[in-house]
Parts: structure tokens; sequence; C-alpha cells
């Protein structure tokens, strides 16, 4: 005995109804290939338009061309702990 798709279809009815159980959402889900063309998609389009905000890479890139800056040798940062530590390389 084989079962054909409108069998199993109405058999999912039937017992949807028989424990009051909502009708399955007709509503389509992107895939992962889909979701990641998305936005990867949207991050070019952000990019080409330069609307990105990259402020901590923008301030790290000055500090590394400007003399004296906290990444020169010598220069001092501070720990977690709050203690201050000299660069050496």
């Amino acid at each position: 005995m084989s079962f054909n798709q409108q069998e199993i279809q109405a058999g999912a009815a039937m017992a949807r109804r028989a424990l009051r159980k909502p009708e399955p959402a007709t509503e389509r889900h992107p895939t992962q290939a889909e979701r990641i063309a998305a936005w990867s998609a949207q991050n070019r389009a952000d990019e080409a338009s330069g609307t990105q905000t990259r402020s901590a890479v923008e301030q790290t890139r000055r500090d590394l061309h400007t003399p004296g800056s906290a990444f020169a040798v010598g220069g001092e940062r501070y720990a977690a702990d709050g203690s201050r530590w000299k660069r050496v390389a």
C-alpha cells in the first residue's frame, strides 16, 4: 500500500483539526545563501556610498601616523587594572 501526497495532506489536516492546531504558515523564509547574498549586497552598497562610520579604525590610523601618539615606542598606555605601561616595541 502506498500513500500519495493528497492522502498525506488530508491526514495532516484532519490531525490539525482534531488537535486544534493552526494551519501552517505559507510565508517563505529566505535561505542562508539568500540572506548572505542580501547582506553582502547591502554591505557593498554601503561601502560604495561611504555611509559606514569607522571612527575607531580611522582614529587608530591617525594614531599610527601621529608622532608621539600612544602607539609610538615609549608611549604610555593604560591597562585594564588602571596601571600605566610603557610601550617598548
